[in-house]
Formats: structure tokens, sequence, C-alpha cells
């Protein structure tokens, strides 16, 4: 439990320069998943029992550790990573990339561009197959 705390907080301290593009996210074993933009986290601590999320803006969120599953830092932003909206990031998301790609022109705003970078194409692809790989 020691060594959670600390990684947590070494974690947190080494990638405040990054902070804007990292979201926590607590996974807890109900699927349900909660994420938070570094850049809005004030404090992280584990407190009777419950990992305790202090954001800058005042309020907290609890969760019991005993439900939770995983927690992991990520630069993927959980809307984008869901392409087809069913709710988990799979094959199914890079079908519909592929899909996009062959009927449409114009990416902006669409949720194929997974990586952000103005195109739907092979790389976000490879940007769902990574995160299906580390998840």
């Amino acid at each position: 439990m020691k060594k959670l705390i600390v990684l947590s907080v070494v974690l947190l301290m080494s990638l405040g320069v990054f902070a804007d593009d990292y979201t926590l996210y607590i996974v807890a074993n109900t699927s349900q998943q909660t994420g938070h933009k570094l850049a809005d986290i004030q404090k992280l601590t584990f407190e009777n029992g419950n990992v305790v999320v202090n954001l800058k803006n005042g309020t907290k969120e609890s969760t019991a550790i005993s439900v939770v599953s995983r927690m992991y830092f990520s630069t993927l932003s959980a809307t984008v990573e869901d392409v087809n909206g069913d709710g988990s990031v799979d094959t199914q998301d890079v079908l519909k990339i592929y899909e996009f790609m062959q009927n449409a022109s114009s990416p902006e705003g669409a949720a194929e561009d997974v990586n952000g970078d103005g195109s739907v194409d092979t790389q976000d692809v490879l940007k769902i197959y990574d995160y299906i790989q580390n998840h």
C-alpha cells in the first residue's frame, strides 16, 4: 500500500509539467470509470480505505479502495478512445476508423480523429491499438 501511495505522489509530481495533457482514471470493479484532468487535481489521498481526489474547484470524489480495479494516467481522452460509442475500446473502433476513411472527406471534429491531428488515418488506428495493448 505504501508503494502505491509513493508511486502516485511521484507520478503526480513528475507529470506536473504535462498536467494539461494527462488524465487520472480510476476504474472500479463495476467497470465504472471516472477521470479527472491532472491540472484540475489539487491532491490525491488515501483516507479511511478510500481513494480521495480533491479537485481545485473545492469538490472531492471518494472511491473505496476495495472496489478499485486499477488507476492509471493517460493522455488519451475516454470520449475519444471509444470511437464507436459502445463503451469499450476494441477492434470495433478500428473498423469504425477504416469505414470513416473510406466514406468521409472532412475529419474536423470527428471522433475518428483519435490523435487530434486533423486527419483520420493509420496513425489513429495505431493509437487505438496502442491503447488496447496497454490497458
